[in-house]
């Protein structure tokens, strides 16, 4: 099995199998058959614990064929727990690990986080919205309620 190097943003470096990482992210694919004498893959919008991170998840996700998502309800899927497992991270990881994602070109990766985060909105109020991700409204109250008029249909 060959293996291939990447380095993160602040120069830690992790070996992954290439049909691994080939198979997780496009842009890696991309770069490893662009350039067969690849020795380290550069991820400047990576840091080494995010990095780490998305290589558990490529090893859960895409190292064995057998793993797959069940999609039936209420199946027991070890897959989908470690999912559930794996976005329960503070805000900032969340957020870091979805930008990784779609920095890399990880598709699956990029829904997960996603989901996630519209799964945190989902069923709150916009001043609820407000405070759990730290939006601060720069709108007037005059400007606020144009809005809220206007986009009626969103507030109820």
């Amino acid at each position: 099995m060959k293996m291939v190097r990447l380095r993160s943003s602040d120069g830690e470096e992790f070996e992954v199998a290439e049909e691994t990482i080939g198979a997780a992210s496009v842009m890696i694919k991309g770069m490893l058959e662009d350039d067969v004498a690849v020795v380290v893959i550069p991820l400047p919008n990576v840091t080494g614990p995010i990095l780490s991170r998305i290589l558990d998840y490529v090893n859960r996700h895409f190292s064995d064929p057998h793993n797959v998502t069940s999609h039936t309800p209420g199946a027991d899927d070890p897959l989908r727990r470690f999912d559930d497992s794996f976005v329960q991270v503070d805000q900032d990881t969340l957020f870091d690990l979805m930008l990784a994602a779609n920095y890399l070109d990880m598709q699956s990766l990029l829904d997960l986080t996603c989901k996630t985060v519209a799964d945190q909105i989902r069923g709150r109020t916009l001043e609820e919205i407000r405070k759990k991700f730290n939006i601060r409204n720069d709108y007037t109250k005059d400007e606020e309620q144009e809005v809220r008029r206007e986009n009626s249909w969103a507030f109820n």
